[in-house]
């Protein structure tokens, strides 16, 4: 009887324990690779799959956005942007598996309440190996990470990908589809990140600025707002011309506003934005080995930190909407910051500054609290809470004593 009794009280924690596993969805595997161009454009769960979406007249491009939402009960947008490789499918699953992660674990934050969309900036490789149609927008290999334009269908001219990110963000935006819909993330990691930063330096203003954010992590280089630079390099001819300073040098998306407003008018509006950035405190590879990117650091972690320290010396200091976090012990992988603590603050909880947690915004890299609820890179696949186990355990053995006795 002893027996029988324990091994249904095994079998009822189990089923409790089951009841309460975390969702993690697998990448899809797509044949091809970044160099030689992508084979096909998956299916991806909890995503439709938007092969030619329309962006602009005649403008369209492939996106993935969550399925299933009533757009009166989304109040918040993620717009996430691929790395270098272009494989947009793997970055809406690891933030789509992010959010899994934040319901899991705080409950004001909800699936039904947050749209994730994708949007996929293709190459004339990628049209060439299957992946998309030959009527959707392409770009250069990398050209799409500066905001540069389009390169085919020849019937859109001139279409920058930034263009892009202003339809999207528009879209987002339009009160009659999305009525209670307080934030928009623009955010990536890496390349991603590289191009959501210069797409807040080179956006244009509208009147939805104050509902918008910029989550910028890892970034191999970065904008940077003062002719000066940490480690400047004699041989390196100019590295203050655009992408990586305010010069000269930039994409027809912004000319007319960078001619008018000038180095200052730049730096104003984009100091005056809701910036965040996230840089992990092992990310020490390389990235972007250029002169330009040298003359801002040797390694992703270094480039943080000396930019950081040149915002902490404008007017002010640290601007006021903006945030820094230094993600303790993650390296270069998007998984790892997107799933960290403050990672999932600023991509699905974050408003504004007046609720921001206190964060070290120093030159030298911070910590965060090592009892942090969420789950790290290495912690992923079917992770299950152990609380109900143990709560079901305290509940019961003192009928097991009973019995025994």
């Amino acid at each position: 009887m002893l027996l029988s009794f324990i091994f249904h009280l095994v079998a009822l924690a189990s089923a409790s324990v089951l009841h309460r596993r975390q969702q993690v969805n697998q990448n899809p595997t797509v044949g091809g690779d970044p160099d030689h161009g992508w084979k096909a454009f998956p299916q991806v769960n909890d995503a439709t799959a938007y092969p030619s979406w329309v962006v602009n007249d005649g403008a369209q491009l492939p996106v993935y956005q969550t399925s299933g939402l009533n757009n009166s009960e989304v109040t918040r947008a993620v717009i996430v942007l691929p790395a270098r490789p272009r494989d947009c499918w793997y970055y809406w699953n690891v933030v789509n598996n992010a959010l899994y992660n934040a319901t899991f674990h705080d409950s004001s934050i909800r699936r039904e309440d947050i749209s994730i969309m994708a949007p996929c900036f293709f190459t004339q490789a990628d049209m060439d190996a299957g992946a998309t149609g030959d009527d959707v927008l392409l770009w250069g290999m990398t050209t799409w990470i500066d905001g540069k334009a389009n390169i085919l269908p020849s019937s859109v001219i001139n279409f920058s990908s930034f263009d892009v990110l202003d339809a999207l963000v528009s879209y987002y935006m339009d009160t009659q589809a999305f009525p209670n819909l307080n934030t928009v993330v623009v955010g990536g990691h890496s390349a991603g990140g590289q191009m959501t930063q210069r797409y807040a330096t080179l956006r244009k203003s509208t009147e939805n600025d104050d509902r918008l954010h910029f989550w910028i992590a890892n970034p191999g280089s970065l904008c940077w707002l003062t002719a000066e630079r940490p480690m400047p390099n004699s041989s390196c001819i100019d590295p203050d011309k655009y992408k990586y300073g305010l010069e000269s040098n930039f994409p027809a998306y912004a000319t007319s506003d960078t001619n008018r407003l000038g180095r200052d008018g730049i730096v104003s509006r984009y100091i005056g934005r809701n910036l965040h950035y996230a840089w992990g405190t092992a990310d020490n590879g390389p990235g972007d080995i250029s002169c330009e990117a040298l003359a801002q650091g040797r390694t992703h972690l270094e480039r943080g930190r000396n930019f950081v320290a040149m915002l902490e010396k404008l007017t002010g200091g640290i601007p006021a909407l903006s945030t820094v976090d230094w993600i303790e012990g993650v390296s270069h992988s998007n998984e790892g910051m997107m799933n960290s603590e403050e990672g999932i603050d600023k991509l699905f909880r974050y408003a504004s500054n007046a609720t921001a947690r206190n964060v070290n915004v120093s030159s030298a890299a911070g910590s965060r609290s090592s009892s942090s609820p969420y789950v790290t890179p290495s912690q992923t696949g079917d992770v299950m809470k152990t609380k109900s186990l143990s709560f079901i355990f305290i509940l019961v053995l003192p009928l097991v004593f009973h019995v025994i006795i």
